[in-house]
């Protein structure tokens, strides 16, 4: 062909297409499962390139496993590919009902992470006298689903919080069953009604590891594991990471049903398993994927990529920062025709906030926040998640927290995170007093200030720019607590409490903590994966922190735990039902 001006140009365009789906991207690998090394494919060839109608190298399947390089094949009703809370869970369920299943693990063990589980109308919930039933949820309901602007998918809300008891209670059978203990963590009081949210959130701890809010989900895991292979019979195939699935009969086949996969054992060798009735995905995450999560989550993309640890693999990683899983589940189901989830982009899991004592839980600091110029930048009364958020949308990210001596005084006590409503796990709030001996060991350990006087304090704030600035901040701030009226950001009079007792304390924080991506695969309110035409694809399901259009905007925890206790336990356990019934 003629390189004339005109060529050049047509050439140019289609290149610049490719560029600007790429952007962030130059000099990145292209994951392991990639067939090509470029990040971004141009699948058209003329000026109007629409940049969605471009491959990425992770939507390229490489070439199919034969038959012929199998080595071993087995075969149950159901194969659930993935070994923490959501798989194991369906597992359970599923042989119950009375399927053979057989669960393969890319890890050498069962594993989740965190352990809040959200619950509606438990029998422990109702033990303790919480009042909190599928209409009583209703309000909070509604507020989440209006914080998504509605791009999440009702139906699986509505199968979750009626179906919400009853697979929780089966949940915690199972858990005391293997001596598990359950507490109830506090609830989330908004002094505005918002986002109150009662207590609801169930862990499971014991003596050697009480603090069930942060680490009760690998204890779950290790214990449906107990339950799916001692009492059930099942088997588990760890350290055998599903490398494709077969449609039709086929690796990475795009028509028919789902039935089976391939697998690589731990010798290298190719191991196949047949379906039966169906394959349920629930391979977490695909945090660690840097094309994904530019593709489908930029903004957490931009914010996070500097943290997240991309590329590396560890499937036996627990609670951690820097990224979790690649992706695996979801590439595959895509090789084979299923279709990504609607809503737009991915939700990131985050949190942190504004940094100080906490009159709730999961409380953001409700006392004065401020930016790098010295200026308050929101209502400080919200949640850590959307305080998080907050930080990270400010200059440098970075925010300081201003409150005094008798702000310990506010309340008759301090619930630490990982407490519970019954304090069974020996998780005890603290005193007033103990509160401020709490702030003044982060003084010696440099993560907190103090001073006598206001100026000291904010002479001693490492990157505030304008010091002038925030003393006249706190100087307004403390006008509005006098007369009951904050004039700039509304926040409740019943919490505007005046800094003007030394000494005085702050506390300052840069960026967020990162835990995860949610969503992917589009799928009906069955967990049936589905096609680009909304088609389901039969034999395929998926379950866990993979599914789609079960969040939106952001998992903000205004109902903490919502997806273990949504999606890893109640969705996953009427999966379990449902395969097996096919």
């Amino acid at each position: 062909m003629k390189m004339d001006r005109r060529n050049f140009l047509k050439g140019a365009a289609v290149a610049g297409a490719a560029l600007t789906a790429g952007a962030a991207l130059g000099g990145c690998s292209s994951s392991a499962n990639s067939t090509s090394n470029s990040s971004v494919t141009a699948s058209s060839t003329g000026l109007t390139a629409d940049v969605h109608d471009q491959k990425w190298a992770f939507e390229i399947a490489p070439s199919a496993i034969e038959d012929s390089q199998v080595q071993q094949t087995y075969t149950a009703d159901v194969i659930v590919v993935g070994s923490g809370m959501a798989g194991l869970a369906t597992a359970c369920s599923a042989k119950e009902a009375g399927s053979s299943v057989i669960v393969v693990s890319a890890g050498s063990m069962p594993l989740s992470r965190g352990g809040s589980n959200h619950a509606i109308g438990s029998k422990v919930q109702k033990s303790y006298g919480i009042d909190y039933s599928p209409d009583k949820a209703r309000t909070i309901a509604k507020t989440e689903q209006t914080s998504g602007t509605y791009f999440m998918d009702k139906r699986k809300w509505a199968n979750w919080i009626n179906n919400s008891a009853e697979s929780v209670d089966w949940m915690i059978d199972k858990m005391t069953a293997k001596g598990l203990q359950v507490s109830i963590e506090p609830g989330y009081y908004d002094p505005d009604g918002v986002i109150t949210v009662p207590d609801a959130s169930h862990n499971f701890f014991t003596a050697e590891q009480p603090f069930g809010a942060l680490f009760g989900a690998p204890l779950q895991a290790q214990a449906y594991a107990d339950t799916f292979t001692t009492d059930l019979g099942g088997t588990i195939y760890y350290n055998t990471p599903v490398k494709q699935l077969t449609r039709g009969g086929a690796a990475n086949g795009t028509s028919g049903r789902v039935d089976g996969c391939i697998a690589q054992d731990a010798d290298g060798n190719y191991v196949k398993f047949v379906a039966n009735k169906a394959v349920v995905l629930a391979t977490g995450d695909f945090s660690r994927d840097k094309d994904m999560m530019a593709k489908y989550s930029p903004w957490a993309y931009d914010h996070f990529k500097d943290v997240i640890e991309w590329g590396t693999v560890n499937y036996d990683i627990g609670l951690n920062y820097t990224g979790l899983m690649n992706g695996d589940g979801h590439k595959m189901a895509l090789w084979i025709g299923a279709a990504w989830q609607k809503t737009y982009p991915n939700a990131p899991m985050i949190n942190g906030g504004c940094a100080g004592p906490t009159h709730a839980v999961i409380s953001n600091f409700w006392g004065c926040n401020l930016d790098v110029y010295g200026k308050r930048y929101q209502n400080e009364n919200t949640n850590f998640a959307y305080g998080a958020t907050a930080v990270e949308q400010l200059p440098q990210r970075t925010a300081f927290g201003i409150w005094d001596i008798n702000y310990a005084y506010t309340q008759d006590k301090w619930d630490p995170f990982g407490s519970c409503v019954n304090n069974v796990n020996g998780i005890m709030p603290y005193t007033p007093e103990e509160y401020i001996a709490v702030w003044d060991k982060a003084v010696t350990e440099g993560t907190y200030y103090k001073a006598d006087t206001i100026e000291a304090l904010v002479a001693q704030l490492d990157g505030l720019e304008d010091e002038a600035a925030a003393i006249e901040t706190i100087k307004n701030y403390n006008a509005y607590a006098q007369n009951g009226y904050d004039e700039e950001f509304q926040v409740n009079p019943n919490i505007l409490y005046p800094i003007s007792t030394p000494p005085f304390y702050a506390s300052k924080t840069v960026g967020s903590t990162f835990l995860t991506i949610t969503g992917g695969i589009r799928t009906n309110s069955d967990m049936q994966a589905m096609d680009e035409d909304d088609n389901a694809i039969e034999g395929l399901y998926t379950t866990g922190i993979m599914v789609g259009d079960f969040y939106a905007n952001s998992y903000n925890f205004v109902m903490p735990g919502q997806n273990l206790g949504g999606i890893c336990c109640t969705l996953s356990y009427l999966l379990g039902h449902h395969v097996a019934t096919l």
